[in-house]
């Protein structure tokens, strides 16, 4: 992965760098602002530490010193998994989470991935639009699968060929 990258994209500057151990904090605090179940700080200090026994690793993206979203994947062997995407609630809508999602998946492609895999919750239409712009195709459901607010909800299972 390059070690930075930048971009501009409505009159925004955004540079991406591999998370650090000490973006953990950041990246759950992004999390909970984003997510109805968001992630612990514990569960992204590993991919915060890079590719370990787990595979997992964090891509950042931050406007100047402020971190403002972040992509959690991991590859083992050829077969890759997008774990979480989140943005802060100011960022989104800017085409931040897409920056994230193409160079996650360029990157994963350059290191031998040759398939992608996420699930998302079935209620999160803009991230399901999200991966069918990228091509990732409906692979099933898994029936009340995430906690929710009123029960419980389906995830929608997804892939693509990379």
């Amino acid at each position: 992965m390059a070690r930075f990258t930048a971009i501009r994209t409505a009159g925004v500057n955004w540079s991406t760098r591999p998370a650090r151990p000490t973006d953990a904090e950041d990246l759950a605090f992004i999390d909970a602002a984003a997510s109805e179940n968001p992630w612990s700080r514990r569960q992204f200090v590993s991919a915060c530490t890079g590719p370990g026994a787990q595979h997992e690793s964090a891509l950042v993206a931050e406007e100047e010193t402020t971190l403002c979203g972040f992509v959690v994947y991991s590859l083992v062997l050829d077969e890759a998994s997008i774990y979480n995407i989140a943005v802060l609630p100011h960022y989104q809508r800017r085409g931040l989470a897409r920056h994230l999602l193409g160079i996650t998946l360029a990157n994963l492609a350059n290191r031998g991935a040759i398939r992608a895999l996420l699930e998302v919750r079935a209620s999160n239409v803009a991230a399901r639009n999200l991966y069918a712009s990228f091509q990732f195709q409906l692979d099933s459901v898994r029936e009340n699968y995430y906690p929710a607010s009123q029960g419980r909800e389906d995830a929608v299972l997804m892939s693509r060929l990379l």
